[in-house]
């Protein structure tokens, strides 16, 4: 008798993965999972009670595959974000096209503790300001991500990099209170490390 095909968690959420990319969030079921697997429905009722408890697992894993990174300077983390919406766009609307439990995050952002100690020293801004100010990048990250995502809009890297450019300015415009041009300048000048 051949001996059963071995499968483990991850294997599964790495099927589950592909299905996703493959089919859209609708296409997550056992048996798609299965016959990607090229298994049984079996090893994966052994590892997950049921098909929530397997969703419920595969969005951590999703995230950390795909959104969980370290960067070197400010604009990446909007450019990984909107590359995800872009490139991954059904996995992109298994995260965040969803109803979302009660105080969960926004935005998957690990480097977020870094980004606003960043923020506050080069820009010589108190903590909360600089909070508030990533806030407001992260909204406009997830509203071009969803728009990405669902075929609303098309962007090239190159409008990425000018739309992240431009809105930096704004909110850096904002959140300094500057008034002219040369002020602007200078702040760019002094937080080029965060945008290049």
């Amino acid at each position: 008798m051949p001996r059963s095909k071995q499968v483990d968690k991850q294997d599964i959420l790495r099927a589950a993965t592909e299905v996703i990319r493959a089919k859209g969030h609708n296409a997550l079921t056992v048996r798609n999972i299965a016959a990607e697997l090229g298994c049984s429905t079996q090893p994966l009722y052994y590892e997950f009670e049921n098909a929530d408890h397997l969703r419920a697992e595969l969005l951590p894993y999703v995230r950390q595959q795909y959104l969980q990174f370290r960067f070197s300077n400010y604009k990446e983390f909007g450019r990984h974000f909107l590359n995800f919406a872009r490139r991954e766009k059904e996995l992109f609307r298994f995260v965040y096209l969803r109803r979302r439990e009660r105080g969960e995050t926004l935005l998957d952002d690990i480097n977020y503790d870094q980004t606003i100690r960043l923020l506050s020293h080069n820009l010589e801004m108190d903590v909360e300001t600089a909070r508030r100010m990533h806030y407001q990048m992260q909204f406009r990250c997830y509203g071009l991500g969803v728009m990405l995502a669902t075929d609303y809009c098309e962007m090239t890297d190159d409008q990425i990099e000018r739309e992240l450019t431009e809105y930096y300015q704004i909110i850096l415009r904002h959140y300094k209170g500057i008034t002219d041009d040369g002020q602007l300048q200078y702040w760019l000048n002094r937080s080029r490390n965060l945008i290049l």
